[in-house]
């Protein structure tokens, strides 16, 4: 197993016990193709994850890389039950609640990081902020 791989799969469980989430993923953009594919998960119960191709606008990892911002879908959304259901990661995960941050690289979005419940939950300020954090630094490891 590649060096990288171990400190991202450590970094995504790392993740999950900090933000009490069932599951983290990232996902990498492909800028050639245009499309979103995930890439690596902790706290996956199934493999549906790894065949999903997205496009930019699209669910949720797809919106995050089109508006290159923070998207939040945890019990403070209104009709949430209905939003999850555009989302094809909660659906194949069975996800609640979730957070998806950008992975800025070299100016652009170059990917997303998700942490996701299978419960009910409010995400924290501090759980986004700690997010973002965990976002940048699997930025300068990609690099």
């Amino acid at each position: 197993m590649e060096v990288i791989q171990v400190e991202i799969e450590q970094k995504l469980h790392d993740l999950c016990m900090n933000t009490s989430s069932d599951f983290s993923a990232i996902a990498h953009v492909d800028q050639g193709n245009q499309t979103i594919r995930w890439e690596y998960a902790h706290g996956y119960t199934n493999n549906r994850f790894k065949n999903m191709v997205i496009r930019p606008g699209k669910g949720l990892s797809g919106s995050v890389v089109r508006f290159g911002t923070t998207m939040i879908l945890d019990i403070d959304t209104p009709d949430r039950q209905r939003t999850r259901l555009q989302y094809p990661i909660m659906l194949a995960e069975n996800l609640v609640s979730a957070v998806a941050v950008p992975i800025q690289m070299n100016g652009k979005v170059g990917g997303v990081l998700l942490i996701g419940s299978r419960n009910e939950v409010k995400y924290s300020t501090e759980h986004v902020e700690h997010l973002k954090k965990v976002a940048d630094e699997i930025a300068a490891i990609k690099k």
